[in-house]
């Protein structure tokens, strides 16, 4: 079942932008040529207690003030627009890593997917703190077969969970709030090696260091969607060899490292998602090739908000990046296409492309 967010992102006909980032609220509001809409859930705060504003007064129709480089990659010309910058005191830029009132979102839904599909015909094992036939949601892993859906109530759980079946996984506010998975500092808070698995509606935090992240995934053709992934020691979400996975409609803030990262793997899918507040790359690829990053806001990241080393046959499209050191970078990468992207003060906006 897929169900719609409260909050959405939009891009649609002519410019204005307006990114909000404040505590309780993720809003940003985006017109020009480019299509796309990234949905976040209520209720999530990405900064500390500040909030990033870009306006830079731009009025409807007029687009006088913008530069728009073109890149040509792979025999595709693609603009690339760069807003003016703002004025003066017109912005607060959150800090990177504050979370101390972290606020988690509501139900972390999905809608809109039609790339995603969901296992079907299994039995549903319910999950919560009381009164379920499961307390632990490996337990009921455990006990599940292939294509079971394994439902989480409400509440904390302080587990890792390891899921080696193909099962979908959906986390459900049975009146307290979006499940939590919590770490507690070690390891990945959620490993997925079985193939085929549907993850949606978890708020994920306080995975160990490295290499633990706050979902790892190490198999394919998995969907990883609606979750909030935060507080990892080290990467948020991790493609580890993974291929034809898709993350989308995801939050991935304030970790340790990277945002989202893809090593070594093929053919994947990151979309419609929010990447920020990280204190490495929002969105990195390494030795990763033919994957898909569209559609998505990547900001207040410290260092590149999407970075590809060593990586071929990307596609970069549709991404909104704003207030990150570098926007875009490209080392030792060949794409198959960047652009059309939007990005709003960021120190560097392109670079290698």
């Amino acid at each position: 079942m897929l169900r719609d967010f409260s909050n959405k992102f939009a891009i649609g006909a002519s410019l204005a932008l307006a990114i909000l980032l404040s505590a309780g609220l993720v809003q940003a509001v985006v017109t020009d040529d480019v299509n796309f809409s990234v949905v976040a859930p209520e209720g999530v705060s990405l900064g500390s207690n500040a909030t990033s504003e870009v306006a830079g007064g731009m009025e409807d129709g007029n687009q006088s003030n913008l530069t728009e480089p073109l890149s040509e990659v792979g025999g595709e010309a693609a603009a690339n627009e760069t807003a003016p910058p703002m004025a003066a005191g017109a912005a607060e830029v959150p800090a990177a890593a504050d979370t101390a009132n972290e606020t988690l979102p509501e139900a972390a839904n999905v809608s809109g997917a039609e790339i995603i599909p969901e296992a079907a015909g299994g039995e549903l094992r319910a999950v919560c703190l009381n009164g379920c036939s499961y307390t632990t949601i490996q337990a009921a892993i455990d006990a599940a077969g292939e294509g079971d859906v394994v439902e989480v109530g409400s509440g904390t759980y302080r587990e890792n969970v390891i899921v080696d079946k193909r099962v979908t996984i959906r986390g459900v506010n049975t009146g307290e709030g979006v499940p939590v998975v919590d770490a507690q500092g070690n390891g990945s808070a959620v490993l997925l090696k079985a193939s085929g698995v549907f993850l949606e509606g978890l708020t994920i935090t306080n995975a160990g260091p490295y290499p633990s992240a706050g979902i790892e995934v190490v198999s394919r053709d998995s969907v990883v969607a609606g979750c909030a992934v935060m507080n990892s020691n080290w990467a948020g979400i991790y493609l580890k060899g993974s291929a034809n996975t898709t993350v989308s409609r995801c939050i991935s803030s304030n970790n340790g490292n990277d945002g989202i990262l893809v090593f070594r793997a093929t053919g994947n899918l990151i979309s419609e998602s929010v990447v920020s507040n990280n204190l490495d790359d929002g969105i990195a690829l390494l030795s990763s090739d033919d994957n898909r990053i569209e559609g998505n806001l990547v900001a207040n990241n410290t260092d590149v908000g999407i970075f590809l080393d060593n990586s071929k046959n990307a596609v970069v499209t549709g991404n909104v990046l704003s207030y990150n050191a570098k926007g875009i970078s490209l080392l030792n990468s060949g794409i198959d296409r960047v652009g059309p992207n939007r990005f709003f003060n960021n120190t560097v906006n392109l670079e290698g492309v």
